[in-house]
């Protein structure tokens, strides 16, 4: 039996609009990675949409490729394309890209242990041409709460910022920014510290905008929006920008997330979901969403001193 839109839309859950462009995409031949990383759905989505049309597809690989019944059935439902990720942010500059690839080969393996996964070059330069377009970069003061990304080098490369400081746990990425800082003149200050214990005191009250990706965990957000908050100037233009992500499966995680914002006393003015994309974390689509927060009366932390739980999710 021919598959046709609706039934598949019942069997996978995702809109009309969304199997259409999985379709499409598949009719294009791609990469497996590669439609991870575009699509930002879990990949036990798509591999049940690929046993879904299974008889449509030519046995497994690298690539998905539609074999001579899939084509004659795109030729009759005639796919329309999704836009995955609607950015309206300009292109990343070139020098910028040239200068992450010119470090690329000197970087470390991502460390699970501690939820690392590295993102595209090109989320990195989205991240922070989003708080250029916000007005948050223009003389302000920046802390990077952890910046495996190099986030850091991003937003100096644009030389707007008045301050940029990384606090960052794995001594390797610490000797990494160090040393492209230097080379490049880029006037990242960098510090290691593990954010289980209070921020040092000259870092408290001290910034305009924290931006951090935090360990998908309820503990590993709630420390890391503390310590963002007990970093910011209390003013009512300062910023916390944070990632998380979940599968589409899994979107009740994200009412978690609503609820320790709330705790928190954190306003959210923005979120923009799978604005983030990944090499690997596969389970949550290569993903995640970005959340832009102001400070309210009554934001508080709710965790202060010493951490002694669990942040990670391999601790869950």
């Amino acid at each position: 039996m021919t598959k046709d839109i609706d039934s598949l839309v019942k069997k996978i859950g995702l809109s009309p609009a969304r199997v259409e462009g999985l379709i499409y995409l598949f009719s294009q031949s791609i990469n497996n990675q590669d439609l991870l990383i575009t699509t930002g759905l879990a990949k036990s989505i798509l591999d049940d949409f690929r046993m879904e049309i299974g008889d449509y597809l030519l046995p497994s690989s690298k690539k998905t490729f539609l074999n001579p019944k899939g084509q004659l059935w795109v030729k009759k439902i005639k796919p329309k394309p999704f836009n995955w990720q609607i950015i309206d942010l300009e292109k990343m500059p070139s020098d910028l890209s040239n200068l992450f690839d010119r470090y690329q080969k000197e970087r470390f393996e991502a460390d699970r242990k501690i939820d690392q996964f590295r993102a595209t070059k090109e989320t990195v330069w989205n991240r922070v041409a989003i708080m250029n377009q916000n007005g948050d970069l223009d003389n302000h003061r920046l802390l990077f709460l952890g910046d495996a990304d190099w986030v850091a080098v991003a937003a100096a490369y644009l030389k707007q910022a008045k301050r940029i400081f990384v606090v960052e746990i794995d001594e390797r990425v610490v000797n990494d920014l160090k040393k492209i800082s230097q080379e490049n003149n880029l006037k990242i200050e960098i510090s290691k510290h593990d954010l289980k214990r209070p921020l040092p005191n000259h870092l408290l009250n001290n910034f305009d905008l924290v931006f951090s990706d935090p360990p998908y965990t309820a503990n590993g957000v709630s420390l890391f929006l503390s310590r963002s908050i007990e970093a910011l100037d209390e003013k009512s233009s300062s910023r916390v920008y944070f990632c998380y992500g979940q599968s589409d499966r899994a979107r009740e995680r994200s009412l978690e997330i609503q609820r320790l914002l709330s705790q928190l006393g954190l306003l959210i003015e923005e979120c923009r979901p799978k604005f983030i994309r990944y090499f690997g974390a596969a389970s949550i689509g290569s993903s995640s969403s970005l959340y832009i927060n102001s400070l309210t009366v009554k934001t508080k932390p709710t965790i202060v001193g010493q951490f002694t739980g669990p942040i990670y999710t391999w601790q869950k």
